[in-house]
């Protein structure tokens, strides 16, 4: 296993992770178990650098939530699920903290407002999620914060009203390499090797599509704390990618 290529990795994704509560220690012991195959809490401890202690407590809580299995016995190994398995549950997780969050916060404060001022969040399917897109790209706005990882994204529709934005609006659009794009570019644009999924962040809304067993579906919010979060990890992306026409 690539150990500096692995630590890039958690360090680009720790931040966004560290948002649906889990730790960049558990990224790691998932993946050294996913990369390496089985292994006991005393090679994990040593191999890592972690304290036995610590890493019972974390590999619990891998295992409560579906990311880890225990194999054998005398001494227990523990495996990684797969990919899918993972990928799976860590939309359900985003959903659920989506749902708690307008459960314990969104809804309560809504009651103290008026109720056209109150925030939305949204989970779009499938069959919406295109019309969704071009609705968020045509709201009025100041600027337009555009990740695209998917090719069916980004078909002409979709290019010629970015593109127009760009004539009034900032526009800013970071690629996952691979995406084709017009020859003729005349917006910012930048690419990057690998995101977690698409999105479009306005003035005043968020727009966030993930890809799960070959289909898409989005989550719609216009909070001031949401979209504001997606602009701060935007940013980060912008920073971190490269001007199209380079190697990483």
């Amino acid at each position: 296993m690539d150990q500096d290529l692995l630590d890039d990795l958690l360090s680009r994704v720790s931040r966004f992770a560290s948002i649906l509560g889990i730790s960049r220690s558990e990224l790691k012991i998932y993946s050294t178990l996913l990369l390496e195959g089985q292994s006991s809490a005393r090679d994990l401890s040593d191999k890592l650098n972690i304290s036995y202690t610590k890493i019972y407590s974390i590999l619990n809580r891998l295992e409560e939530r579906g990311w880890i299995k225990k194999v054998g016995k005398r001494p227990v190994r523990y495996e990684a699920v797969s990919l899918r398995d993972l990928w799976s549950n860590i939309k359900k997780l985003l959903e659920l903290r989506v749902s708690q969050f307008e459960r314990e916060f969104i809804e309560p404060l809504s009651t103290m407002i008026d109720s056209s001022s109150a925030y939305t969040v949204v989970v779009v399917p499938s069959a919406n999620l295109k019309k969704t897109l071009i609705d968020v790209l045509n709201e009025p706005s100041k600027q337009y914060l555009i990740a695209i990882s998917s090719q069916e994204l980004l078909d002409d529709e979709v290019y010629q009203i970015i593109n127009g934005k760009s004539f009034t609006s900032e526009v800013r659009v970071i690629i996952q390499r691979g995406i084709k794009i017009p020859e003729k570019v005349s917006i910012q644009l930048k690419v990057l090797d690998n995101m977690f999924g698409s999105g479009i962040v306005t003035s005043s809304s968020v727009l966030l599509v993930i890809k799960s067993h070959e289909s898409l579906s989005g989550i719609i919010s216009n909070h001031r704390y949401l979209v504001d979060i997606a602009q701060v990890y935007f940013n980060h992306l912008w920073e971190q990618a490269s001007p199209i026409g380079t190697n990483p």
